[in-house]
């Protein structure tokens, strides 16, 4: 079972737009949550979910890879997720991810693949 996670992570520790933010737009819309040894993956969600909320779920290593060589979709790795939490306010001081174990369509991210290339640098 899925339990409630909690992480106090500094605000300018917190991935905004730098090279854990795959997809950006007026602020980080998919990035890879700032936890070692875990492959968080948070998707950003519709107001009504929170105050800056977003999806978050635990993919395998393989779940990463694929979704990183553009082989599998947003939609099918939320889908395919060991486990799913929403995370309802990316603001607050102790960020707080309640597991879930539904995914409404509105949350659902595109069926589409996430297209992304590394920054050369």
């Amino acid at each position: 079972m899925t339990t409630t996670l909690q992480f106090a992570i500094p605000h300018e520790q917190r991935p905004f737009a730098d090279d854990d933010v795959l997809v950006f737009y007026d602020g980080p819309i998919v990035f890879w949550f700032p936890v070692a040894g875990r492959r968080l993956l948070a998707t950003a969600l519709p107001p009504e979910a929170g105050v800056c909320p977003y999806l978050v779920a635990e993919l395998t290593a393989d779940q990463a890879d694929a979704l990183l060589a553009n082989k599998v979709t947003l939609r099918s790795v939320y889908q395919g997720a060991k486990a799913r939490w929403l995370m309802s306010d990316y603001g607050a001081d102790v960020l707080t991810l309640d597991p879930i174990t539904y995914i409404g369509e509105s949350w659902l991210p595109g069926d589409v693949p996430l297209r992304w290339e590394p920054t050369a640098g």
